[in-house]
C-alpha cells in the first residue's frame, strides 16, 4: 500500500503490534515520557514485568515543565535508576522515541541540551549488568504511557509503585493476554 502522497512517504503495511514479554531470565523496562506542549507540562513513567508479564515495579514522574525527548530521557533515566536498586541483572529496555534510542546508541555531542541526561542513562549502562535498549512501536508501549499521562494527576516528583494502580491494570491485562493493536508501518 502506497499512502497518499506519492513515493515520498513510502509503502506501508499492517502489522499487529503487541507488547511482548522479556527472553527468558531477563526483565522488560518500559519506559514513556509525555509533554502537553513542547516545551509544555511534562511527565513520565515506566514498567518493570518479568517473563510472564506481571508486575515488578513501576514509576510515574511528574516533572513540570520541559520539552518530549528531555520527558521520554528522564523517564529512561529514572526506569533505569529503578531497575539497578532491584538488582536486575539482565534487562530488555523498550522506548517509543526513535530520537532517544539513537541518542543512547550512538551517543549525542557534548553542547547538545540533553547531553547531561544521556550521560547519565550511559552512567547506568556501564554498570555491572547487562542491558538491550530497542525502539517499539507506541501500540508496545501503552503500560509506560499510561503510566506517564497518570503523573499528570499526581503531585510533582517522582512515585513509585510496588503495585499496578487500579487506573492501569485493564492495560497490564491486555499485555499480559497479548492483545494486538493494529499499526500500519513503514517497510
Amino acid at each position: 500500500m502506497v499512502k497518499p502522497g506519492g513515493d515520498r512517504e513510502g509503502v506501508h503495511e499492517e502489522r499487529l503490534v503487541s507488547w511482548l514479554p522479556p527472553l527468558v531470565s531477563w526483565t522488560k523496562l518500559n519506559t514513556d515520557g509525555a509533554s502537553r506542549g513542547n516545551p509544555g507540562l511534562a511527565a513520565a513513567g515506566g514498567v518493570l514485568r518479568d517473563g510472564d508479564g506481571r508486575w515488578i515495579g513501576g514509576f510515574a514522574l511528574n516533572i513540570g515543565r520541559c520539552n518530549a525527548p528531555m520527558a521520554e530521557l528522564w523517564g529512561l533515566y529514572y526506569g533505569l535508576c529503578i531497575a539497578w536498586e532491584k538488582g536486575i541483572t539482565r534487562l530488555e529496555v523498550e522506548v517509543d522515541s526513535l530520537m532517544v534510542v539513537g541518542f543512547i546508541k550512538t551517543g549525542i555531542c557534548d553542547t547538545h541540551p540533553l547531553s547531561s541526561l544521556v550521560h547519565l542513562c550511559h552512567g547506568f549502562l556501564m554498570k555491572d549488568w547487562e542491558v538491550r535498549i530497542a525502539h517499539v512501536y507506541r501500540e508496545a508501549n501503552h503500560l509506560a504511557d499510561g503510566l506517564a499521562n497518570y503523573a499528570f494527576t499526581l503531585p510533582l516528583g517522582l512515585h513509585t509503585f510496588d503495585s499496578v494502580p487500579l487506573d492501569l491494570l485493564s492495560v497490564l491485562r491486555d499485555n499480559e493476554c497479548g492483545n494486538s493493536v493494529s499499526r500500519h508501518v513503514r517497510v
